[in-house]
């Protein structure tokens, strides 16, 4: 095979295995349960050194996902290329190498969708296009002298191009929801109180979140119980109502960060249900196990507690489908990632159990860092000399609350007590704010840094999330102009 006829073959092979992993992407993401590709996003998360996780997400943050769906296409393009390239130098290649490496595709898309069945049946109809790419590319004279082959494509390619379409629509929405940062702010540019649903932080391992059908919905609790319980939301909402403000952050978000929110959830104690099951000794967590295939786990003693929540609503609506509907855990104190959303199962376990994330080098704890930061001004503002400037923002440290801040205008030579809000409750986030006149023109350096309610001190010391969360002060710098 001459060199121009390999390239030929490869840079055909790549399209066809860019668009496949394309509609595999698109229905996945569309259809909200995880496939191939998710499938194999989380296998990379278990792969990739804990060191070049850290590099990742302190350089790419919410891009970092991004970029592995994107190198994933691009290896399942060179693949394709690559298997098209072989096929095609020799006829007697061609048939059991397509066969192989379309049915080897084919058995990872079964084994990834098969729980649920739409997702298969596209899943399976898509290795269809895969295989009738690669025999066409491989073969173009003989798909051309055949009308009824050609027919087969194009209609495989029409159904392709329905479900690309279909699943990129809601793929692209779900993805314009995750993009935007929060925008709500008041008239001196703090986060309001509570957080709006619209702007309320999403993260998620999930390409597509679960779409949980509630008449079909339930709640088992099992393990170390005296009574095993199947609960249905009607079930839940006949108890007493609890509702409680409690401020989530996600493990991932720096100390200037945007994936932390303070929302008003309503539900029912978790300690009630557990109770009502009976535990058994010994118990030593709580599972819980989620309809997109997550689960995590706190400490039983933490779980009795009453501010643990299995919350069904959040600021006053039904949890909306990317914050855990129908149901979702709310521990004030610990980390986003093991407040459980979609909960399907409850287990009470005789042994430590480690969850999702833990078993790829997150936190096991997840007690959540002390964070203040500057959200007025913005870092590279100008403010005006010999004018107030209006500084202000916000701080938390979980359940400890916020026993004082402090504002330092000269890079940290010398500190401020700042004012501070009354929390909406014990588990809230702090508005902060004070006021400063610059003396001169010229670039300062802003540093903020709180006290805990049981007398620690911010980390001064800059980490990045991965494995306990982000610490540091939060800096910023402006220039004070004159007239500006």
């Amino acid at each position: 095979m001459s060199r121009g006829r390999a390239v030929s073959l490869f840079l055909q092979g790549a399209v066809v295995g860019l668009l496949w992993g394309i509609v595999a992407l698109l229905a996945e993401f569309g259809f909200g349960h995880p496939g191939i590709v998710g499938r194999l996003l989380e296998g990379l998360t278990r792969l990739v050194p804990l060191g070049v996780q850290n590099w990742a997400l302190g350089s790419g943050e919410a891009w970092t996902k991004v970029a592995a769906l994107l190198a994933l296409l691009f290896v399942g393009a060179v693949a394709t290329g690559a298997v098209v390239v072989l096929a095609g130098s020799s006829p007697q290649r061609r048939v059991p190498v397509v066969v192989v490496y379309a049915g080897a595709v084919g058995l990872l898309q079964v084994f990834a969708s098969a729980t649920h069945a739409f997702l298969l049946a596209v899943s399976l109809a898509d290795t269809m296009l895969l295989g009738i790419g690669l025999v066409a590319v491989t073969e173009p004279g003989a798909v051309r002298e055949q009308v009824g082959r050609r027919q087969f494509v194009r209609g495989f390619a029409a159904l392709g191009l329905v479900v690309g379409a279909v699943g990129a629509a809601r793929a692209l929405w779900l993805l314009r929801a995750r993009s935007q940062p929060p925008a709500a702010v008041d008239e001196r540019g703090l986060p309001p109180p509570l957080t709006p649903i619209s702007d309320f932080y999403v993260v998620s391992k999930n390409l597509g979140d679960p779409d949980v059908s509630l008449a079909s919905w339930r709640l088992e609790v099992r393990g170390q119980v005296q009574r095993q319980l199947v609960l249905d939301m009607a079930a839940l909402r006949q108890r007493p109502a609890t509702r409680q403000i409690v401020t989530l952050e996600c493990i991932s978000n720096d100390v200037w960060g945007p994936y932390i929110s303070n929302g008003e959830w309503v539900g029912i104690p978790l300690r009630d249900i557990l109770l009502e099951a009976g535990p058994i000794e010994p118990v030593v967590d709580v599972v819980f196990t989620a309809a997109d295939g997550y689960s995590d786990s706190i400490p039983f003693s933490l779980a009795l507690e009453p501010s643990v929540l299995l919350a069904y609503a959040l600021n006053g609506e039904p949890l909306p489908r990317e914050h855990g509907f129908p149901l979702r855990l709310v521990v004030p104190g610990i980390y986003g990632m093991k407040n459980v959303k979609w909960i399907t199962g409850i287990e009470l376990s005789p042994t430590d159990y480690r969850g999702f994330w833990q078993q790829r080098g997150w936190s096991d704890v997840a007690i959540v860092q002390i964070h203040s930061r500057i959200d007025t001004p913005r870092g590279g503002a100008t403010v005006p000399v010999g004018r107030e400037v209006f500084i202000g923002g916000i701080a938390f440290a979980g359940d400890r609350g916020i026993a004082r801040i402090e504002l330092s205008t000269d890079g940290g030579e010398s500190w401020r007590e700042a004012e501070r809000e009354q929390p909406l409750s014990p588990y809230s986030w702090v508005r902060w704010w004070t006021w400063w006149q610059p003396p001169a023109p010229g670039r300062y350096r802003l540093v903020v840094r709180a006290w805990d309610g049981q007398g620690n001190l911010q980390v001064e010391d800059e980490r990045p999330p991965l494995p306990d969360g982000a610490t540091g002060w939060h800096r910023i710098t402006v220039e004070a102009r004159a007239g500006a």
